[in-house]
């Protein structure tokens, strides 16, 4: 301190220092020693601070090994972006299959990949930025002269150089067109990852540009999405059910428990165009272990009314088999509804038998030892193997009905599956009959069982006893 001034240093936690001389024009008195002790303090402090925002904004905006935009980063540039002049364009390129290579090759490799592919786009993209928006996914933006699906694709098609090695990559990209004289859409990520997603389902290592198609396929599935979980809590699912009908003794045998569901709307929406979706979003389980419970319910009802010979068939799905403990809560419906366990068939699709044999196997092999019987669905329309086939527990083969619509021209398919069935103990039903032909011709086939509007359509509960009153008398 000195007469004329004072001279202030300042040293921070991080290794900073800073020497300020002020000015006075008076010595300053002791009083106010204190005060500028406490007012150096918090100068320090405030460095230390700036130098740990700066820290914190790069981890906020920065890919840590790429030191590059992250997600965040590319998603402020987007909205702040000015109005588009030219033709410009957003893409998502997705790494196939990294993850399998972080898992065989360790992740130091993995991050070798990712560098080596940033230096790739950098080198061949210069007026475009560049970010990484997931862990295998790399965001760009620029000008539709450098962002677009051929340059991008071309990119991967030569070895890329990783640590000695010579590794060949394939990418599938997602592309938005930006428009002209606009700013960009701030869900221009949303819209280019909604073109990822066909790419990768028609052909990894291509490319797919967004249409607005695409955007109106998302919202409705969004849509059904929610009105399939609202539902759910207000338990509007309910099922119809089919006979089935013995083409011995001509008279129903069966029954297949249908699910249905009527929305808010009073629209009837296809189980064709719901049930994949309830599976995709893992709500299939909740929906399938209702229906188990529904059908059982539903066939106690029938054995008070002394239909005691029916057999209740009812669809299950791979995401209810994979459930660890599908086999006792199967058991516990059984037992709350006094349902005898022969009197249950679960029906399972061809793919879901051949998927994993031997695991199915022995789940199958638990469900048979309960009592319930299996039957394979839509038998045909997959590729399993024959050997798999008789590698399963199933007692019951079901023609799909797309055989039995071509039986008046070629019956050869059906003939073969009746065989099949035949020389491996199994019985036979044939879906979808509907006339009279195909009905006698089955029978005289030696088919077992068949089911279709032919005999009768899928029936609500009071309409169902209605109709075994007259086939029962």
């Amino acid at each position: 301190m000195y007469d004329e001034g004072l001279a202030l240093y300042f040293s921070t936690e991080n290794g900073g220092e800073l020497v300020a001389f002020v000015e006075t024009g008076e010595r300053i008195e002791e009083n106010n020693r204190h005060l500028l002790e406490v007012f150096g303090s918090n100068m320090a402090v405030g460095f230390d601070n700036v130098v740990l925002y700066e820290r914190l904004r790069d981890q906020a905006y920065l890919d840590p090994l790429l030191r590059i935009p992250n997600l965040n980063k590319m998603l402020e540039l987007i909205t702040e972006s000015p109005v588009i002049s030219g033709d410009r364009c957003f893409a998502v390129i997705d790494i196939d299959d990294f993850s399998s290579i972080n898992d065989t090759l360790g992740h130091e490799f993995g991050d070798a990949v990712l560098k080596e592919v940033y230096r790739t786009l950098r080198n061949n993209l210069n007026e475009s930025v560049i970010s990484r928006i997931n862990s295998d996914t790399f965001g760009l933006l620029g000008p539709a002269s450098e962002v677009n699906a051929v340059k991008l694709l071309a990119l991967f098609d030569n070895p890329f150089p990783i640590q000695g090695n010579e590794l060949r990559l394939s990418a599938t990209i997602g592309l938005v067109a930006l428009e002209r004289g606009k700013p960009a859409d701030p869900e221009v990520l949303k819209n280019a990852n909604l073109a990822l997603k066909p790419a990768k389902h028609t052909k990894r290592g291509s490319a797919v540009y967004f249409s607005d198609e695409m955007g109106g396929i998302m919202r409705d599935r969004i849509r059904l999405l929610r009105g399939i979980r609202s539902a759910i809590e207000a338990q509007k699912f309910f099922l119809v059910y089919q006979p089935k009908i013995s083409l011995d003794t001509g008279k129903p045998d069966g029954l297949e428990a249908l699910l249905r569901w009527q929305n808010e709307e009073g629209d009837y929406i296809s189980p064709d165009y719901f049930i994949p979706l309830a599976e995709q979003s893992g709500l299939m389980v909740i929906i399938g272990n209702h229906v188990l419970r529904s059908a059982c319910w539903q066939l106690s009802r029938l054995r008070e009314q002394g239909y005691t010979s029916l057999v209740m068939s009812i669809n299950v799905s791979q995401l209810q088999l994979q459930e660890a403990d599908f086999v006792q809560v199967l058991e516990r419906i059984l037992q709350d509804y006094n349902v005898p366990p022969d009197k249950i068939e679960l029906e399972i699709t061809e793919s879901i038998a051949a998927d994993d044999p031997k695991k199915t196997r022995d789940l199958l092999l638990k469900i048979r030892e309960i009592g319930v019987n299996i039957a394979i669905d839509d038998f045909g329309t997959g590729f399993s193997s024959l050997s798999i086939l008789k590698y399963i527990p199933a007692g019951r083969l079901k023609i799909d009905r797309s055989f039995i619509l071509e039986m008046e021209q070629d019956d050869s398919i059906a003939r073969i599956i009746l065989g099949l069935g035949r020389n491996l103990g199994m019985m036979v039903t044939a879906e979808g009959v509907e006339t009279g032909d195909q009905y006698r011709a089955l029978r005289d086939l030696g088919c077992d069982e068949a089911q279709g509007w032919f005999f009768s359509k899928p029936l609500e509960e009071e309409a169902l006893y209605k109709w075994l009153r007259s086939v029962f008398g």
